[in-house]
This record gives structure tokens, C-alpha cells and sequence, in this order.
């Protein structure tokens, strides 16, 4: 990734002629020197302006550049009405060369620029051939007519796509990423952590746009853990709307899922396998003995011939008290076993009542602990026993106090009520099992008593029928017992079905949780610690070459969440005086140049500063801070600099580092001959 400027035209069409500026730059440190409201910012917001940069200063429209471009130039005090203007640049990414035309005022719309594939500027004579682009309009950076997908690809950048606040996605503009490597003058230094545009509405912009300029792994690491999440809660939802489906299906007869993890496994099938059971007499026999428990009963009935009612009739009247006796039983059975589930449900609402309370006193623990981590002492002292107004202890008992125990501390509260929380949890998991066992055996209890009263009606017709006629509660019992036996079958095959898909979220389970392992622990790979890291000594290390003095320059870290300074987890805006802070922004933009040197990112190997000794930044502070600047040229980088400092002073800061030096005697626009 590099872009480097290599030439800059500018051109004025006045009433009374041609006036412009042509200035060929270099890698390495080249400072442009002229003095004040000469028209040094206008040249490098011309720079800005060419590429279609200026959305970077904010969302307006209107061209960023001054009067003397636009309306009115004044040269030797006299002014000059603009007609046209324009500004080409020729641009280079290491290898290739474009040069590139914007029209400041004119008949040709701002909104396009010309770009030719060569060096127009510096080698003339040469023609090559060239296409419109647009840009400032929707699809500028996304689309091939667009400029900026032109130069992101020109400068190898694939730009990602970032959330939104629309709950969408969006392009990572490249407006957001130069703040990082151009510093205008009017705004640019005011403050070094809210100079990235938010007319974009990208979450988090500046934290996105530095990731991808250092090309962290953070942001593809966030998003791949987001999605396995995602993922994640997808599994544990269709594995939980599996089991639900498991249980209604065997719901009607009054069966249950054992040995199945309420959590999604990465195995499957587990090592004990799952059943279902049957509520059945009061006790629970597997839906597969269930149904053979019926097959052989029916297969008795079978060998038998269906008797008639004057064969039956004496068993049939002893077998109607039999069952007349069976269900004043059940029906005793079901009252007690529903008392239970009242009792249970009761218990069940009052755990969870205290889960409840539970989490809002943990909830008011660690909002103390807060409180108490910012130095707040309020709600401590007197429930500590301490009085407040004259610090003496205090008890409120006329008895004399007996020797206790201290009281536990916050954090000693916040386990404490953790641990008791998690104990609640795991017996209101408890309870609701045991309750879900409870209604089945009641759903059972009571279609046993549906199916004594089936009989009993049955055996009441048998003995008012013919005595000739065959037995009507032989017929019922042989016609409920196939019904019953062919019902249970197709819900087992049902849930044999619906347990064989489990198979599939047990894979997809398995995946989730091994790409979640291979995840780093933290939000940052080793090598984006690295780059941190050497952000960070980069920065510490040019403060105390710059003379830094408000704080301790090796105190201050480099934010692994914001990923700019910060002093004991603040700004360091607020505890700076205004030099230091300009102080801070050389350490920092330049860092970013210095770590790209040594590890791969995105950085363009690009620097350009308007009048960077502001504030009145000592001499020796600017002297060493464009020493340290110098040494791009090393790495082939650029750092462009425009001063107004006076002529001695700088020409003593420079004299023996390598540079190239642009000075202008006079304003900088000027008659083209």
C-alpha cells in the first residue's frame, strides 16, 4: 500500500490572465515554506480537493478551498475576478503513476474528475489516454465510474464494509481513513481522537477506520466472533425447539424425553442415548416395553374367541365392582398428585421470586463497586458501623456489643450472591423437571381413569345386551388396545425422526464451539498486540524528544479499545496544556507512518501536516519532531509539511537532516507566463 504525491498544478483563469502554481515534490521530509495567508493551505487542501478527499473535513458540498480559487484573487494589491479554475495532480503508488484533473470553477461539473494513466505533469510531451470519474455522489467509492474505487484499488486498498447506524452495512469511506494521515489547518488540530467524520453514520467509525489502516485482525476477529455467536444462539434455539417438539409429540401419551441435554451437545449420539418413557401404573418403563407390554396383552386377547354376554355375564358384574373400586382409587390418586403441582408450582414461583431478588442485588453490589472504584464512599461507612459525622463506632443494641465477624466486602458480596444465584438456577431446573414428571404421571393417572370409565360403560353394555350376543367389552378392549398400540408406534417413529436431527445441530454445534476456541482470548491477535505495542513505544518515546512535560510520558498507553492515548484510562485532551497536546499529535500520526515500517497495514506511507508547530510549540520540540520525520525517506514514505516558521529558524533546524526545501518569497499564486 503507498501513495505518494509527486506533482501538484494549479490554475487560475482571471479577467487579466493565467495565474497558478506547479510544485514538484519528493519521497522523504519536503517542507513547503512561505509565510502567513501566502496560500500554503490552499495548496495542500488542493491536494485534498483533487482527490475527492474533502468530504474528510465534513459533510458539506461546497468546494473547501479559498476565495482566490473560487471568486476573487488579489495579487500586488490589486484583485482579480476567477473565470475558471482547475487543479491536476499526478500521483504515484510505487509502480504506476495517474494523474488526475478536478475543475474548481467552471463549465465541467465539480463532481467529475479526469484521470490519465501516466505522468502528465512531470513528463511532458507524453500522451495517455484518460476517463472520466465520478465522485462526492452515491456509488463513488463502490462502483467502476467511481473515483474512489479507482484510487482504493490504485493504492491496493480493499475497502471493507462496516455497520451502520441504519442496522445495516456500509462502506468503510476513504474519507474516513486520511484524518489519520492529513492534518488542514483551520480544525485539524483540535482535537486528535474526533477528527473522523460521523456524516457517514458508521458505528464506531474512527475504531474501524483504524483497524483496517493498521490491518488488525480485530475487526475480522470481532465479526467472526459475533457470527459464531450468532451461530451459537441459532444451535441452542433449534436444539431447544427440537426438544420442545420431542415433548409435545409424546405428550398425549403421557410420555417424557430422558437423557437428552437441555444444551446442545458436540456429539451425537451420547454416549447414553436418549428414550422415552411411559407413565404407566406409577411407574416409567420405556416407550418400546410400553408398546410390547401391548402387543403381548392384545396377542392374548387373540387367542381367545370373543365370548358372548351369558358366558361373561358373572365376571362382567364382579369385573364392573373391580373397576367401580379402581377408580374411586385413581380418582383419589389424582386429587393428591394435584395438590403436589400446586404445592410444587407455588415452590417453583417463590425460587424464582428469588432469583428475582437475587439479580437486583447483584445488580446494586457491582453499582456500588463502581461507586467505590471512583472513590465513593456513600452507603459505606454507616453500615460498617461507623458514624458518619464524627467517625466513632456506633451500634444500635443496648446490649454491649459482642465480638463479630467483619463484614464481607463488595466484592465478597457480589460472589457471594453469584454463587447463591447460580445454586437457585440450577434448583428452579430442578423443580421445573420434577414438575414436568409430576404432570405427566397426573396426564397419566387421568387417562387411566378415562380409559376405567371407557371399561366400566363398556361392561354396563355388555350386561344390558342379548345373552346371545357377543361381549362388548371384549370387542372394545381388543379395538382400544390396537388404536393404542398403532398411536405409540407413530410417535415413536416420530421421535426416532426428530432425534435423528439432532445430528445435524450436534455438527454444527461442534464447529461453533471450535471455531469460538480458536478465537484469540481477547479482541486483539498477537500481532495486532504487536502493533499496539509498537504504537505505543513509538509514541512514548518521540514525547520525550519532544520535550513533554505535562505528564509522564511513559504512563501513557495506547487504548487497545479506543486505539488512541490515554492517560489512567482518560483523554488525554483534558489533563494537557495545548503544546503538549500538539505534541501528542505528531507522536501519534507519525507513530502510525514509523509502525507501518515494520509490519504489514494499510498505511500509505503518507503524512501531510498544515503548520504543525501550533500552540507555540517550542523550537526545539519542532526541530526534533521534523529529525524524526526525516527519516522516511529511508522507507521511501512521504511527509509533506507546509510552514510559515521564519526563514533562519528553520533553515537551523534542517540544515543537516535530508529534505527537500519549496520556499516561496510572496504569495504562492502567482502570474503564469
Amino acid at each position: 500500500m503507498s501513495l505518494q504525491i509527486r506533482y501538484l498544478k494549479l490554475r487560475i483563469t482571471t479577467s487579466e490572465g493565467l495565474f497558478g502554481v506547479d510544485i514538484p515534490f519528493t519521497t522523504g521530509l519536503f517542507i513547503l515554506h512561505a509565510d502567513n495567508t501566502s496560500g500554503k493551505s490552499t495548496c495542500l487542501q488542493s491536494i485534498l480537493y483533487a482527490l475527492g478527499l474533502e468530504g474528510m473535513m465534513g459533510s458539506s458540498h461546497n468546494i473547501p478551498l479559498p476565495p482566490v480559487a473560487t471568486d476573487v484573487l488579489t495579487y500586488e494589491g490589486r484583485e482579480y475576478a476567477v473565470l475558471e479554475s482547475e487543479v491536476l495532480l499526478e500521483i504515484s503508488n510505487g509502480s504506476e503513476c495517474l494523474t488526475v484533473r478536478r475543475q474548481i470553477k467552471g463549465n465541467q461539473s465539480n463532481k467529475i474528475i479526469n484521470v490519465w494513466n501516466g505522468a502528465m505533469l512531470s513528463q511532458t510531451g507524453i500522451s495517455y489516454a484518460s476517463s472520466d470519474y465520478f465522485v462526492r455522489i452515491p456509488g463513488g467509492a463502490s462502483r467502476e465510474a467511481g473515483f474512489h474505487h479507482l484510487l482504493a484499488n490504485f493504492v491496493g486498498w480493499d475497502l471493507p464494509t462496516v455497520p451502520n447506524y441504519n442496522e445495516g452495512e456500509t462502506l468503510l469511506y476513504m474519507e474516513t481513513l486520511f484524518p489519520f494521515m492529513f492534518v488542514e489547518q483551520k480544525h485539524g488540530w483540535s482535537s486528535l481522537r474526533n477528527r473522523t467524520p460521523n456524516h457517514f453514520r458508521i458505528k464506531e467509525v474512527s475504531r474501524r477506520a483504524f483497524e483496517f489502516l493498521f490491518n488488525l485482525e480485530a475487526q475480522e476477529i470481532a465479526t467472526r466472533r459475533i457470527t459464531l455467536n450468532q451461530q451459537k444462539n441459532s444451535v441452542k434455539s433449534s436444539w431447544s425447539s427440537k426438544i420442545r417438539q420431542c415433548s409435545l409429540a409424546v405428550e398425549p401419551s403421557n410420555g417424557m424425553i430422558d437423557n437428552i441435554s437441555p444444551q446442545p451437545e458436540a456429539s451425537w449420539p451420547p454416549s447414553i442415548q436418549p428414550r422415552v418413557l411411559i407413565a404407566c401404573a406409577g411407574e416409567w418403563i420405556s416407550i418400546t416395553q410400553f408398546i410390547s407390554d401391548l402387543e403381548e396383552h392384545l396377542r392374548a386377547l387373540e387367542t381367545q374367541d370373543i365370548p358372548i354376554v351369558e358366558q361373561v355375564s358373572e365376571e362382567a358384574q364382579r369385573e364392573l365392582q373391580e373397576k367401580q373400586n379402581q377408580l374411586l382409587i385413581i380418582e383419589a390418586d389424582i386429587r393428591i398428585k394435584f395438590e403436589h403441582i400446586q404445592g410444587q408450582t407455588s415452590q417453583i414461583s417463590e425460587i424464582q421470586s428469588r432469583i428475582v431478588s437475587l439479580e437486583n442485588e447483584l445488580l446494586k453490589n457491582r453499582d456500588l463497586r463502581k461507586l467505590s472504584d471512583l472513590g465513593s464512599v456513600q452507603d459505606l461507612q454507616s453500615n460498617s458501623g461507623i458514624c458518619p459525622t464524627c467517625q466513632q463506632n456506633v451500634s444500635d443494641s443496648l446490649i454491649s456489643p459482642q465480638e463479630i465477624s467483619p463484614p464481607m466486602t463488595i466484592d465478597q458480596n457480589v460472589d457471594f450472591i453469584r454463587d447463591q444465584l447460580k445454586i437457585f438456577q440450577v434448583m428452579l431446573q430442578n423443580e421445573e423437571r420434577n414438575s414436568e414428571i409430576k404432570n405427566r404421571e397426573l396426564d397419566s393417572l387421568k387417562s387411566r381413569a378415562a380409559e376405567i370409565r371407557e371399561d366400566i360403560r363398556a361392561l354396563k353394555t355388555t350386561l344390558t345386551s342379548q345373552s346371545s350376543a357377543p361381549s362388548y367389552s371384549a370387542i372394545e378392549e381388543r379395538v382400544r388396545l390396537t388404536e393404542k398400540i398403532r398411536y405409540t408406534r407413530l410417535v415413536q417413529d416420530q421421535i426416532d425422526v426428530l432425534l435423528g436431527s439432532f445430528s445435524e445441530l450436534s455438527d454444527r454445534w461442534h464447529e461453533v464451539q471450535s471455531g469460538l476456541a480458536a478465537l484469540p482470548d481477547g479482541t486483539l491477535s498477537d500481532e495486532d498486540s504487536s502493533k499496539i505495542s509498537g504504537l505505543e513505544r513509538s509514541f512514548r518515546r518521540q514525547l520525550q524528544e519532544y520535550g513533554f512535560s505535562s505528564i509522564n510520558a511513559s504512563e501513557i498507553e495506547i487504548s487497545t479499545e479506543s486505539y488512541f492515548p490515554e492517560y489512567e484510562g482518560f483523554d488525554l485532551q483534558f489533563d494537557l496544556s495545548a503544546s503538549d497536546y500538539i505534541r501528542v499529535f505528531w507522536a501519534y500520526l507519525l507513530g502510525l507512518l514509523e509502525v507501518s515500517r515494520n509490519h504489514q497495514t494499510n498505511h500509505l506511507g503518507l503524512l501531510i501536516l498544515d503548520e504543525p508547530r501550533q500552540q507555540s510549540a517550542r523550537e526545539t520540540s519542532i526541530e526534533a519532531f521534523l529529525r524524526r520525520a526525516s527519516n522516511a525517506q529511508e522507507y521511501g514514505q512521504q511527509v509533506i509539511i507546509a510552514t510559515s516558521e521564519s526563514t533562519s529558524v528553520l533553515e537551523q533546524y534542517i540544515h543537516d537532516i535530508p529534505h527537500t526545501y519549496k520556499r516561496f518569497n510572496g504569495v504562492i499564486l502567482s502570474p503564469v507566463g
